[in-house]
């Protein structure tokens, strides 16, 4: 019996889910555009990030709920591990990235040209590619996510980027939901903050307010990947079921300066200064 439980997944239908033909229903709400309000998109240019209620219609809420659960379980099925005997920066979330391009259903959702449009309105672009996906659980009992900048994990010059950051259950703040420092998308980037290792807040931001953003399902919050932003730990008895998707301006270049960050899968291949033109970050709109 694996110990990583999702209660609304049979375990025994999971891999047909996951490579499940997606109803044309579902397509047509993944392609359906969202309607960004004006003030939605001058709260994340100025606040870095933004809550938007209801990316997920009920509908299709169910759907991509099942399908991304199904794909969390396989992934972490043969992880016996219970949560004391993980690493701090383990217990902080199951983190189950490019599931995309292991899963035709998973696919499809991260694909989505409707959330992909909410992107590209935010960051005021005319194009943007896919980074790479990522399911973020949090188990019960699971600790907080340290405060960091994204950013500073991927190796762009003069980036655009945005994490569309969707609740799949609802997500008060005592079951994890985010919390974010408003207006430090604006200092540029800061620090790297080793959230495997060394987790700290920067002396900088310690007096900078946090603001929690609690979610219902099918909400999701965006934010840039130059704001820094946290979680808190799940109190709860229930997982935290989250999946996100990270997004970049078209035309952005590869930067190798840091041998941390220059061996990214979403990079295989590039040399320095060229444009993120590969297989795993294709144009969604």
């Amino acid at each position: 019996m694996p110990l990583v439980k999702i209660p609304h997944i049979d375990k025994a239908n999971a891999m047909q889910l996951v490579h499940m033909q997606t109803p044309p229903e579902i397509h047509r709400l993944l392609d359906t555009p969202y309607k960004v309000l004006q003030e939605k998109i001058t709260q994340y240019q100025e606040n870095g990030f933004v809550k938007v209620e209801q990316v997920l219609s009920p509908r299709l809420l169910d759907h991509v709920r099942k399908i991304i659960g199904a794909a969390v379980l396989l992934r972490k099925e043969s992880d016996q591990r219970r949560l004391a005997e993980k690493s701090q920066y383990e217990q902080s979330f199951l983190q189950c990235g490019y599931l995309c391009w292991e899963f035709s259903a998973v696919k499809d959702i991260v694909f989505s040209r409707r959330l992909a449009g909410i992107a590209r309105d935010l960051m005021g672009v005319n194009s943007i590619r896919l980074w790479h996906d990522q399911a973020l659980y949090k188990e019960p009992g699971g600790r907080i996510t340290d405060m960091h900048q994204d950013i500073s994990y991927w190796p762009m010059h003069t980036p655009n980027t945005t994490t569309i950051w969707i609740a799949l259950d609802d997500v008060p703040v005592e079951r994890g939901c985010l919390y974010f420092l408003p207006g430090t998308h604006q200092i540029g980037l800061e620090e790297y903050v080793d959230i495997f290792r060394s987790p700290h807040i920067p002396e900088r931001l310690r007096d900078i307010p946090q603001v929690d953003l609690p979610l219902k399902a099918g909400d999701a919050t965006f934010h840039s990947g130059l704001t820094f932003h946290g979680a808190r730990a799940n109190q709860t008895d229930r997982m935290r079921e989250a999946m996100t998707i990270i997004y970049f301006e078209d035309g952005t270049r590869f930067d190798a300066s840091d041998a941390r960050n220059a061996t990214h899968k979403s990079c295989d291949g590039l040399t320095n200064g060229e444009k993120i033109e590969t297989r795993y970050t294709p144009v969604l709109i």
